[in-house]
């Protein structure tokens, strides 16, 4: 199994369709542009991990299935409460603050 970054596309537009996204509002979801969820889509480019992380949470499903196709939502577990807050709160914000935010959360959890 290996990342084929156009199967992997195909997976993130049926996923996004299904989920009732256009791809100009799930590209606001993840903090893309427009024309990167298009070229994702076709498979002219991957992502991030850190890209796929957000679409996993936006999405509703696994990484191994946007990366590669192995069990969509069967095996996902359900999410707590405190990360889908976590997603709704980075909804709209650019990479660079979901860094930052992902950074001072960590900071945060290993000092508890």
């Amino acid at each position: 199994m290996y990342y084929n970054i156009k199967e992997s596309g195909k997976r993130i537009k049926n996923l996004r369709k299904n989920k009732g996204f256009t791809q100009e509002t799930f590209a606001d979801a993840v903090g893309l542009s427009y024309r990167s969820i298009a070229d994702i889509e076709r498979g002219y480019r991957g992502t991030s991990i850190d890209v796929l992380i957000v679409m996993r949470q936006v999405l509703d499903t696994t990484l191994d299935y946007l990366i590669i196709g192995d069990s969509a939502m069967s095996d996902k577990n359900e999410d707590s409460e405190a990360e889908k807050i976590i997603s709704l709160l980075l909804v709209g914000k650019s990479e660079e603050q979901k860094m930052f935010a992902g950074k001072i959360l960590k900071g945060i959890l290993e000092n508890l």
